[in-house]
């Protein structure tokens, strides 16, 4: 059976040379465009106009002044800062009004009809104390006993018990009015504290409605972003892969067809001067029985009956012409 000498080859069928030459070019050309590598990496989008107006509104809330960004919206400073929260007024007006002090602040809020009520209300208690005097006068009268021992007794007992009662409305009526005034500080405290709170409160809650509005812009600008860097990426790609796909096709035909064979080029003995002796016997016609060892076999030329000779592909010497005489 017939064997391939070394050297031959396999080339895809002519008709498909062609396209298999267009696809090369193809790549090499594509691996030759310039790549925009920026298109193609991850951005981060930067802080909306929301987001910014927020920043800026907390910044005011707490004195801190306008705030100064870079060309990429970064942060790097404050100018024209006070250092004035927006909470300081109620500060001041709590250490103005000496609210946290209870010794002094709540002198300003002891009623100031507060002396008239002492007054009218112990001048009242006079009167009545007196009444009660002169009832025990009158009753040791009627019994015979007026200047006596017993209605000195009875008159001592009783004013001490009116002292007594006296000095307790007075001191009732004291600790009330104190009382009250202390109320009204802790009050007046209280609301001060909550305004602040609440000025704030409504302050931040502007500020969170700004920024939720700008993390939603944010989130948008980011996904187009995600999307041009994705688009770019997919831009770069499809090229190739439409080269690789078309290689795969143009493949499977190659495989599936009939290829041609190649040789490599062999120099001719009698342009080199090698085996002439070989050719003149060939010429000569020496030989009789012609045999063939290999893959191809030289027929004896007609008109020659002496000799014998053969010549054949010896592939362990690359192929060359070898020429066998008996």
């Amino acid at each position: 059976m017939a064997t391939m000498p070394a050297g031959f080859g396999l080339l895809p069928s002519a008709s498909l040379q062609p396209y298999g030459s267009e696809i090369l070019k193809a790549g090499i050309g594509q691996l030759g465009t310039p790549i925009n590598v920026g298109a193609m990496l991850p951005k981060v989008a930067g802080k909306t106009a929301f987001q910014q107006r927020g920043d800026q509104r907390l910044a005011d809330m707490y004195g801190m002044g306008d705030i100064q960004r870079d060309a990429s919206g970064q942060v790097t400073g404050f100018t024209g800062g006070t250092g004035i929260a927006s909470y300081q007024p109620y500060l001041d007006e709590i250490s103005q009004q000496n609210l946290l002090d209870p010794a002094k602040g709540y002198q300003q809020f002891m009623s100031p009809y507060q002396k008239e009520i002492i007054d009218t209300t112990m001048q009242e208690y006079d009167i009545q104390a007196g009444r009660g005097r002169q009832q025990i006068r009158d009753n040791a009268y009627n019994v015979g006993a007026f200047g006596g021992a017993r209605q000195g007794v009875e008159m001592g007992t009783y004013q001490s018990e009116s002292d007594r009662n006296r000095a307790a409305l007075l001191a009732g009526l004291t600790g009330q009015g104190y009382q009250q005034a202390l109320d009204r500080q802790r009050q007046q405290l209280s609301d001060l504290q909550a305004m602040g709170t609440y000025t704030t409160g409504l302050e931040q809650q502007g500020i969170g409605s700004l920024q939720a509005l700008g993390a939603e812009d944010q989130a948008l600008e980011q996904q187009k972003l995600n999307q041009l860097a994705l688009g770019a990426q997919q831009g770069y790609q499809l090229p190739m892969q439409r080269i690789a796909d078309v290689a795969n096709i143009y493949g499977g035909i190659a495989g599936a067809m009939p290829g041609s064979p190649t040789q490599p080029f062999q120099p001719m003995p009698l342009a080199t001067g090698i085996g002439g002796g070989v050719s003149a016997a060939y010429m000569l016609g020496l030989g009789r029985d012609n045999t063939a060892t290999g893959t191809t076999v030289a027929q004896q030329p007609q008109g020659y009956a002496t000799g014998n000779f053969s010549r054949s592909y010896n592939p362990g010497a690359g192929g060359v012409v070898q020429h066998q005489f008996p």
